[in-house]
């Protein structure tokens, strides 16, 4: 049962009407790479618009200024947070928690930049990108998030070096454009260019990818699973993956440490309960409606994961880690001269 003191909200962008999101499909073949990347330019356009219009009428949360309010979006590292949630794991530690779902990553990251959030779901990339604009923010845990490069089922795309001169959706300075880095180096001769089209919501890049506009896309765990369903072949690279691991997890605003410290010191305790219980399953237990729809488990997704292999418990980033965010920024122009000294917390 779901406790008083928790709650989840699902954030203004995150309305009905964009979530039942279709697009009408049309096949690539015979459509320039340029045609269609502009094409997703357009689509991530017309979202962007559209989700002004739901904010007027989007519930407010909680303004209890001792509540923890954590935003997150529908990556598979959030359930063990919202599963916190609905079985009162938040509760017994003495933390009163809000979840906000956003639709986007970068969603997520401008709530807590904008000061309307203490934690946010995201990654080191992304974090070392904010802290160069100056934003209070420092990352305080690791968690497992799964990537995978997810082919349209049209192109009958099976091995990696077949994305060569194609076109693959991920969104920018960010652990999914690392990993689509990793990805394209193991072509070893590539011949063609291969457009990276910065489309931020996972869930629009599926419904492209489905309809055809799309070569490939980064997707999630259960995106890729849904993607699966309906025929779309999945490319999974373990060394890519190997690589890719403690990069992503959840970061804390400066602001909220020196007030609400203790309590976020708590997050990674009752995330590691939560996956500590999964582990100790055989099969995904029953997961709240609400939760399900806001994480896109729905759909018997959720009784797809498997719980021993596809959730990990959260850990202190390491030194090699932040030296490669640092590397990696600077080589990209995200940021010039990123030493990445302040990326992690202190004694979190």
């Amino acid at each position: 049962m779901k406790k008083e003191s928790s709650t989840i909200y699902n954030a203004p962008i995150f309305s009905s009407s964009e979530r039942t999101l279709s697009l009408e499909g049309r096949g690539i073949k015979g459509l320039s790479l340029l045609f269609s990347f502009l094409f997703s330019l357009l689509a991530v356009f017309s979202s962007c618009s559209g989700s002004e219009t739901a904010k007027q009428s989007a519930p407010s949360a909680s303004t209890d200024s001792t509540v923890l309010r954590i935003a997150v979006f529908p990556a598979l590292d959030a359930l063990p947070l919202a599963l916190a949630n609905d079985w009162g794991v938040f509760d017994s530690l003495g933390v009163k928690a809000e979840l906000v779902v956003f639709r986007s990553q970068m969603d997520a990251e401008k709530a807590l930049a904008d000061g309307k959030a203490d934690a946010v779901l995201t990654d080191m990339f992304r974090v070392g990108w904010w802290q160069w604009q100056h934003r209070p923010v420092r990352f305080a845990f690791s968690t497992g998030r799964q990537l995978f490069v997810v082919p349209n089922k049209v192109l009958r795309i099976s091995r990696i070096d077949q994305l060569d001169d194609r076109m693959i959706a991920c969104s920018r300075h960010s652990q999914e454009d690392y990993f689509a880095d990793r990805v394209i180096a193991q072509i070893k001769l590539r011949k063609g260019q291969i457009l990276r089209p910065q489309i931020n919501s996972v869930e629009l890049r599926l419904s492209m990818l489905q309809a055809g506009q799309l070569d490939a896309a980064v997707l999630g765990t259960q995106q890729a699973l849904k993607a699966h369903a309906t025929g779309c072949p999945s490319l999974h690279e373990p060394q890519v993956q190997k690589a890719i691991h403690g990069f992503a997890g959840i970061a804390f605003s400066t602001l909220s440490i020196k007030e609400k410290g203790h309590q976020l010191s708590q997050l990674r305790k009752a995330y590691n309960i939560v996956v500590g219980r999964l582990h100790s399953m055989t099969a995904m237990p029953q997961i709240d409606e609400q939760t399900r729809s806001s994480l896109f488990l729905n759909e018997g997704i959720d009784t797809l994961l498997d719980v021993k292999t596809d959730f990990t418990l959260a850990t202190r980033p390491t030194e090699n880690l932040r030296l490669t965010v640092a590397e990696w920024l600077n080589s990209r122009g995200a940021t010039k001269g990123y030493s990445a000294d302040t990326l992690f917390t202190v004694n979190q």
